[in-house]
């Protein structure tokens, strides 16, 4: 007896079941590792933020402490005690009683003099080693610079308390342990703090490890401890691991129960889809049985139930199979072997216009067309219903192009001859007129082409051309029947570069394309400069013709020498420029240098109020003047490309230091309050234009003094570090002044532009100085903004780059108070200055001393050698008739003035300012330099300075 196959819900469980089991078992070992070490990452994370925020609570409380100690050590309360003792008991005990920089219980603060001795404390019991307390007075007495200690003894920090830089005494804050320090903020986990010796500074948890404990007594099994070094301290995390796995098992309880409610849920739908799918084959199979073993075709379905929609498409497509079996007869075998190996399309329909049969080819095709197979067919049976053959348009949807298909009707007849349908027969000619179109295309494109084509053969002897465009006959004047089948040969002449054709001759002879100029002659014999490109042709891997392309360039050929002209025309411009203004420097500086010394002579003399009065108008004159002559050659130097940005050391916090004594004078006169804040982030010395700098800034701070009636000034300047090193200046000047509207606010950048032209008659000025900054900060790879409300003052901030630099590598100031000099000693100095003003002004500074002057650089030679007193100096003009001071020092150099002068200090009084002026007294051979106009003290303290140095350095060769 033959078995009874399974139901089929029986073999879907019994197929689904095991796969469902692997699957939960292998889902939920996944999930479970996944969730542990999910759990574990999150653990360790969450330690590592433990760490990390108790080094950012340990280096915040330092680090803001230390700010605050710093900021109560430049208050003015603070500074004035150390130097006003009679006043400061009475009101510095309340100031202490006042402070509160921690959250500490039990904080001690106490300020020290310059010796050590405390003048003043809040609660000071500190008993401080020896060493502590010698590294504290080191660092901050001695050095002047801040002082902190995190260690068993507690934390201790110290500031100094500068007067003009210097330290004068010292704010020092103590608390006797780092436990009292940061008990107050909130923990992640259990955090300690241990010393390079293990014992405990602060405990999170003192229950778990108490503070002053050795971190070695505690047991750590059980715990998963996190740590990380700071400065000499060492910081954990420590967190109990069966917290961890109390986490992971809730975790897996949890999946687990959605795993195994997920797969009851799958076991479920899978029998009862098993249950519906094997009710409905069922019901299908009786029927189908039934239809075929009963005369009246009656379904054995009961009328009240309701047919699912499958089953009657089943059923219908199953009647239709019956009915085309029995009506037609065409055999599968005959026509496979036709359809496949046709080349065409081919669809055969019946009387009734219904498909009985296709090709793969066709079906490719419907498949590329819009609409559906039948829609398709109907379109063609239309438009060949009148004829036996057609050529239809058609679009593919796959190309986006149109496809000529070329149809042909053939009636189908059955061996009885009798007509059963059409047979209808596509040959696809899209490609055919693509390629006939793209041929017509490209010879019109060639033809019409306006650059100049031919195509030669080289295969053929000669090397003819078989074919040239109309650009070639407008270019060369040969027409097409000219030229065609003979060489280009005849389009060269007598200076045609035979290297030039040698080289296309070559190019030709290995088959490579090659781009090159030469020249070339027309028919009527004119020449013309030939861009010409040959391009090999291969068909079927082989060279057999090129194709030139050649282009008149004579006017591109024409340009470029007149740009080359124009080039040395505008090089010699930009050197007239630079002479020009070097001239008008030097013009405008002598003058203004006469006024300037004479002015300073009267002062040196007995004068009345009034006269003292009307002194101070003159030079308040001189300096504006000089100011707006200094803006104009600068203005100038940026357009002509004659200003160069230095890159030296220069210790930036003494320049701004300088600037702040510089303009707190004149803010005071005023009435102004003046604030700078720095944040260096410890970058003193740094490498850029310190001359430039200073420059910008004072332009922003004399803008915001003269349009500041009353208020303040505010200058804050910060440095940020890039990611490559280099430092970036951000400068921000504020005040309270007049402002700007703000419709001119996107000009007042302009040349020679300012608010308006009230604001010139009541301010002066010449619009450059904005202007000039401006680009300078371009020059120094950064910009300047301005942020402004009328009637409520200005904001102008401006950023540079820097870079770092060692403070040994800032140049010595020589100070004249440095030097060894004896009182009273009459230097002789020869002064060389064709000026005779000038040599005046130069004599009366110098009266205290034996001067001599001469007016050319021959005279001061003349005068060197024949005079048989010693010089101590030499004061050099650079600009004189005859004989100018950089070759007159360049022959005392070279010994022209006799050996006692090799040496002599060589001063230039120069009243250039353009580039590299400065560098060219250097070069010559002079010691210093000193610009005009320039100040009576600098010329005395140069000439003394100079003079002492040859003396010192002449006493010690004789010793």
């Amino acid at each position: 007896m033959m078995q009874q196959p399974p139901r089929l819900r029986s073999l879907l469980l019994s197929s689904m079941l095991p796969r469902l089991v692997l699957l939960v078992a292998v889902l939920s070992i996944i999930l479970f590792a996944l969730s542990f070490h999910f759990i574990v990452k999150q653990t360790d994370q969450l330690q590592q933020q433990s760490v990390d925020g108790l080094e950012q609570d340990i280096n915040y409380i330092v680090s803001d402490t230390t700010r605050q100690l710093a900021d109560l050590a430049a208050n003015d309360i603070i500074i004035n005690s150390l130097v006003d003792f009679e006043q400061r008991d009475n009101y510095l005990p309340m100031f202490f009683r006042s402070l509160n920089l921690t959250q500490a219980k039990s904080v001690e603060f106490a300020l020290f003099d310059f010796a050590g001795n405390r003048v003043i404390d809040k609660n000071w019991n500190a008993v401080i080693p020896e060493s502590l307390s010698s590294a504290w007075r080191q660092q901050t007495l001695g050095s002047s610079n801040a002082y902190s200690s995190v260690s068993k003894y507690g934390v201790l920090i110290s500031v100094p308390v500068l007067l003009r830089g210097v330290a004068e005494g010292a704010l020092v804050m103590y608390v006797d342990s780092l436990q009292s320090l940061l008990a107050p903020y909130p923990r992640l986990t259990n955090q300690l703090v241990t010393d390079s010796s293990g014992r405990v500074l602060f405990s999170s948890e003192p229950s778990l490890i108490a503070p002053n404990s050795s971190f070695s007594d505690f047991d750590d099994s059980g715990y998963a401890i996190k740590k990380a070094d700071w400065q000499n301290l060492t910081l954990y995390s420590v967190k109990p691991t069966i917290t961890a796995y109390r986490e992971a098992a809730w975790t897996g309880i949890v999946l687990l129960a959605m795993i195994v409610g997920f797969a009851f849920i799958i076991l479920h739908m899978v029998s009862m889809t098993g249950t519906l799918a094997e009710r409905t084959l069922s019901t299908l199979y009786n029927d189908i049985k039934n239809r075929l073993n009963s005369d009246d075709k009656t379904s054995l379905r009961l009328d009240s139930e309701v047919e699912a929609q499958e089953l009657a498409d089943i059923r219908e497509a199953f009647d239709k199979l019956i009915w085309d079996l029995t009506e037609i007869s065409l055999s599968n075998e005959q026509f496979s072997n036709v359809l496949e190996s046709m080349g065409d399309m081919l669809v055969v329909v019946d009387q009734d216009k219904q498909i009985l049969l296709s090709n793969k080819r066709f079906d490719d095709f419907c498949h590329d067309q819009y609409g559906e197979k039948n829609g398709i067919l109907k379109f063609i049976m239309q438009k060949l219903a009148f004829s036996q053959s057609n050529e239809l348009t058609h679009f593919s949807v796959s190309t986006g192009q149109e496809r000529f298909v070329h149809w042909t009707k053939t009636s189908l007849a059955d061996a009885n001859g009798n007509i059963r349908g059409d047979i209808y027969v596509g040959s696809d000619e899209t490609e055919q007129r693509s390629l006939e179109s793209h041929v017509k295309v490209l010879t019109h494109a060639m033809d019409e082409a306006t650059v100049s084509i031919i195509i030669s053969d080289i295969k053929r002897v000669g090397q003819p051309i078989i074919y040239v465009n109309s650009a070639f006959e407008e270019l060369t004047g040969y027409s097409r029947e000219e030229i065609i089948g003979h060489n280009c040969r005849s389009m060269q002449g007598d200076e045609t570069s035979k290297q030039t054709v040698d080289q296309i001759r070559k190019a030709i002879a290995v088959r490579e394309p090659i781009e090159t100029t030469l020249l070339n002659y027309k028919k009527d014999g004119s020449a013309f400069y030939n861009r010409l490109n040959l391009t090999p042709v291969k068909i079927n891997g082989e060279v057999t013709h090129y194709i030139g392309f050649q282009q008149d360039v004579t006017k591109q050929r024409q340009t470029e020498q007149y740009l080359q002209d124009a080039r040395e025309k505008a090089e010699e411009s930009a050197r007239l420029k630079s002479s020009f203004l070097a001239s008008m420097s030097h013009e405008i500086r002598t003058p203004i240098h006469g006024i300037s010394g004479v002015l300073q002579l009267m002062a040196s003399s007995e004068l009345t109020e009034e006269q003292k009065h009307y002194l101070s108008l003159a030079k308040f004159s001189i300096q504006g003047l000089l100011h707006i002559v200094n803006d104009i050659l600068d203005f100038s130097k940026i357009e002509a490309g004659q200003l160069q940005i230095e890159e030296n050391p220069f210790d930036i916090l003494e320049s701004l230091e300088n600037l702040q004594n510089q303009y707190a004078i004149m803010c005071q006169e005023k009435g102004l309050a003046l604030h700078f804040h720095f944040d260096l982030q410890g970058f003193h010395v740094v490498q850029g234009d310190d001359v430039r700098f200073r420059q910008i800034l004072s332009n922003l701070l004399g803008n915001a003094v003269k349009f500041t009636d009353s208020g303040c000034i505010e200058v804050t300047i910060s440095i940020q570090q890039n990611a490559d090193n280099s430092l970036k200046l951000l400068c921000s000047v504020k005040d309270t002044g007049i402002g700007i509207a703000q419709d001119k606010q996107s000009t007042i950048f302009d040349v020679f532009t300012q608010e308006d032209l009230s604001t010139t008659r009541k301010f002066g000025g010449t619009g450059l100085g904005l202007s000039i900054s401006k680009q300078l900060c371009e020059l120094m790879g950064g910009d300047i903004k301005l942020e402004s409300v009328k009637g409520h003052g200005s904001t102008f901030s401006f950023t540079i780059m820097l870079e770092q630099a060692d403070e040994a590598l800032l140049k010595p100031v020589h100070h004249s108070s440095g030097v060894k000099r004896e009182k009273g000693k009459k230097r002789k100095v020869l002064i060389v200055e064709d000026n005779d003003i000038n040599q005046v002004i130069v004599k009366q500074h110098l009266n205290n001393h034996t001067t001599l002057s001469a007016k050319s650089g021959l005279e001061a030679l003349e005068a060197l050698n024949k005079m048989k007193v010693t010089f101590d100096v030499v004061l050099m003009d650079c600009q004189m008739p005859e004989m100018d001071g950089f070759e007159a020092t360049k022959r005392i150099r070279n010994g022209e003035a006799g050996e006692r002068y090799l040496n002599v200090p060589i001063i230039a009084l120069t009243a250039n300012a353009m580039k590299g002026d400065k560098e060219r007294c250097v070069n010559a051979g002079m010691d210093d330099y000193l610009s005009k106009p320039f100040d009576v003290i600098d010329l005395i303290d140069k000439v003394e300075y100079w003079a002492s140095i040859e003396r010192n350095s002449e006493e010690s060769a004789a010793h």
